[in-house]
């Protein structure tokens, strides 16, 4: 991580009011189960806002002339170029507060994935003024990494002056809402829960994981690997990672 949150700490309030005219929302599923989306709807997925404040340097570039928008840096170069700092570019793949299937395209090393919505909310004493527009409950989403590059996928909430409270996603509905992950790679990909390791049971099943909470509550079923390991704890916002 954890660059999702620490790409956030290091920008200003200057960022973070440049991004907020423009906040496209990914298209909502209109069935009541989620199912693989074509190429075009992984663009749908594909957050601009987020995007946008991650990497400041793309701002500029688009008020330049040189890009039309976010999207159009990421398809370009942003997947494979480095940022002027010498990192990757983050670039986020984010659902709505309905049932989503959300597929990242392109070979980004730092992909991140959420089925719930996140929105950045203008305040000058945080540098990660971020809050989740949901919590994923009742919600059934799919969630597709991209085959190459590095995926996060995001599983809960974590603490901000606007959001202080980290929650996990899909809990409070059983077996009935879960996030269902799939591309997932051990050896480059992470998932991001909320809270504390003591809170989750990781259940092997049929050669994939679940991840519950301890009272049962599915969280999501993580395709493609029978086991995972607590890779880091941040108690500051109350998440951890597992991979």
């Amino acid at each position: 991580m954890n660059r999702f949150l620490l790409s956030f700490a290091v920008l200003g309030w200057g960022a973070i009011s440049a991004c907020q005219p423009t906040t496209p929302t990914a298209t909502e599923t209109p069935t009541n189960k989620p199912t693989i989306a074509a190429a075009p709807s992984s663009e749908a997925n594909f957050d601009e806002a987020l995007y946008r404040f991650a990497n400041p340097d793309v701002m500029k570039l688009i008020e330049q002339g040189k890009y039309k928008s976010g999207l159009d840096h990421y398809t370009q170069v942003g997947q494979t170029a480095k940022n002027p700092d010498g990192g990757d570019y983050e670039s986020f793949f984010f659902g709505t507060e309905g049932n989503d299937t959300v597929q990242g395209f392109g070979k980004g090393k730092h992909a991140h994935f959420s089925g719930v919505a996140f929105e950045i909310v203008p305040k000058k004493d945080d540098p990660i003024p971020l809050k989740p527009k949901s919590l994923g409950k009742g919600e059934k989403d799919v969630l597709v990494g991209t085959t190459e590059g590095g995926n996060e996928f995001v599983l809960g909430s974590f603490k901000t002056s606007v959001s202080p409270k980290a929650e996990p996603f899909y809990v409070g509905q059983g077996d009935a809402d879960y996030a269902q992950v799939q591309n997932f790679k051990p050896a480059t990909d992470s998932i991001l829960l909320a809270g504390q390791p003591n809170q989750y049971k990781f259940a092997p099943k049929d050669g994939n994981v679940q991840i519950l909470t301890t009272s049962g509550d599915l969280v999501a079923i993580i395709e493609g690997t029978d086991k995972l390991q607590v890779e880091e704890v941040m108690k500051d916002l109350d998440v951890f990672t597992v991979k």
